[in-house]
């Protein structure tokens, strides 16, 4: 289930805790992924309306100038640019909740294809290893190692084996969780 408060995680560094922690502020963006119907929507609608939401609130919040106080106190101007990025942060709120299943599989992968999605991609990885060839699951790895920073990445990725380490658990919404889960 999609829970406010995995949205308000996701962007909390994006946005600062002192714009997601307002209450009420994620709700409703959770209300556009709960509303999800695979038979009506595709992903790429799903994030569109996701990232329109996004500029609404933060428009209406603070006018043009979107200006948000970061955690370390300073404040910092929220580029439309950078929606698409947030947006695909909460959009990955909606992936991880995906049941393992080839039509999801399906459907992710045409995702990814079509967008580059990050968090789409991560998923893929981490859930859907198995609907993937060897050399498949070694491409996406070396993919997101060439094209994402180290810190986005290192926490779920052994190398660029295609393998995820058992052993290491990731953090996913600000708390620790076995990657098996």
């Amino acid at each position: 289930m999609i829970e406010s408060w995995h949205i308000r995680e996701v962007l909390r560094g994006r946005l600062g805790s002192s714009l997601v922690d307002e209450p009420g502020f994620s709700d409703p963006l959770a209300r556009i992924l709960c509303s999800y119907l695979s038979y009506k929507d595709t992903y790429a609608s799903l994030a569109s309306r996701v990232e329109d939401e996004l500029f609404n609130m933060l428009y209406n919040r603070f006018g043009p100038a979107m200006t948000v106080r970061m955690n370390d106190g300073s404040f910092r101007r929220i580029h439309t640019s950078e929606l698409k990025d947030a947006a695909d942060d909460v959009m990955g709120v909606f992936f991880d909740q995906l049941k393992v299943y080839s039509v999801s599989y399906d459907a992710l992968h045409t995702y990814v294809m079509e967008s580059g999605s990050f968090s789409a991609m991560r998923t893929l990885y981490i859930r859907f290893g198995e609907f993937m060839t060897s050399d498949e699951k070694k491409l996406l790895a070396r993919y997101i190692c060439e094209a994402r920073p180290r810190s986005e990445w290192e926490e779920w990725i052994n190398g660029v084996s295609g393998k995820v380490s058992a052993e290491m658990p990731y953090r996913r919404f600000g708390r620790m969780e076995d990657p098996d889960e």
